[in-house]
C-alpha cells in the first residue's frame, strides 16, 4: 500500500509518548497492516510534516495576503466596495474581506448570520458603493465620537459614586434592576436587586423578593 493510501485509509497523527515520536492512527489495522505500518512509520512521518509545512506556509501566505491587502485599504490605495444583494430574507448591501473587518470596526457594518456582513444603509447613501477608507472613517466619526463620550460619562458618573460612598463612608447604589424570583421556595414574583459602591471600592450586590 502506497504511502497516500496509508494515510487516507488510517488518518495517522504525530504523537510523543516517553520521549518517543510514532504515529497515531484511527481504526484497528489487522497484524498484517500494523506491520505495514510499522515499515512505513519513517515514511509516513516524513509525509506528514511536509503536509503541516505546506498548511503553515499556505495559512502564513493567506495572512500575509489579508493584511496587505487591509493595509492597501488603510492607506486609500484600494478602494472599498460593497455590492448590493437581495436575499430571501434580507436585502442590502455587503461586504467581504478586510474591508468588512473595517466597517465592522467603524460601526457602519455587521455580521448577520446566514448573510453576511450587512453595510448600514445610510452609509451606503452618503457614500456610495465605492470609497476609501478615510471617507468611511470621517462619516463614522461623529457617531463614534458620540458613543466615546456617551461611555465616558457614563464612567465618570459611576466613578463619582464611588468617590462619594470613599468621602462619606457609606454605600452609595450604583445599579438597580429587577428579574424573575431565583428562589422556587418563595411565593413571589420578582426580585429587586440593588448594588452599591463601597467606601473600600469594592461592590455590593443585594435582592429583595417581592409579594
Amino acid at each position: 500500500m502506497k504511502i497516500d493510501e496509508m494515510i487516507r485509509k488510517w488518518h495517522p497523527r504525530v504523537t510523543e509518548r516517553d520521549g518517543k515520536i510514532g504515529i497515531l492512527v484511527q481504526g484497528k489495522p489487522n497484524k498484517k497492516q500494523t506491520e505495514e505500518l510499522r515499515a512505513a512509520k519513517d515514511e509516513i512521518m516524513t509525509e506528514l510534516q511536509r503536509r503541516e509545512a505546506e498548511k503553515t506556509a499556505k495559512v502564513a501566505k493567506e495572512k500575509a495576503e489579508l493584511e496587505a491587502e487591509k493595509q492597501s485599504i488603510l492607506s486609500g490605495e484600494k478602494l472599498i466596495t460593497v455590492r448590493y444583494y437581495d436575499g430571501e430574507y434580507l436585502q442590502g448591501h455587503s461586504v467581504y474581506g478586510p474591508a468588512a473587518n473595517l466597517l465592522v470596526e467603524l460601526g457602519l457594518a455587521s455580521w448577520v448570520d446566514g448573510w453576511g456582513n450587512h453595510v448600514d444603509h445610510k452609509a451606503v447613501e452618503a457614500l456610495g458603493e465605492e470609497f476609501t477608507y478615510q471617507q468611511a472613517a470621517e462619516y463614522a466619526r461623529p457617531a463614534i465620537e458620540a458613543k466615546e463620550a456617551k461611555i465616558a460619562a457614563k464612567e465618570a458618573a459611576r466613578q463619582a459614586k464611588f468617590d462619594e460612598a470613599r468621602e462619606t463612608g457609606k454605600p452609595v447604589l450604583l445599579n438597580k434592576w429587577s428579574t424573575d424570583c431565583c428562589d422556587r421556595s418563595e411565593e413571589c414574583s420578582l426580585d429587586i436587586h440593588y448594588e452599591y459602591a463601597m467606601p473600600d471600592g469594592s461592590t455590593k450586590h443585594e435582592w429583595n423578593h417581592t409579594w
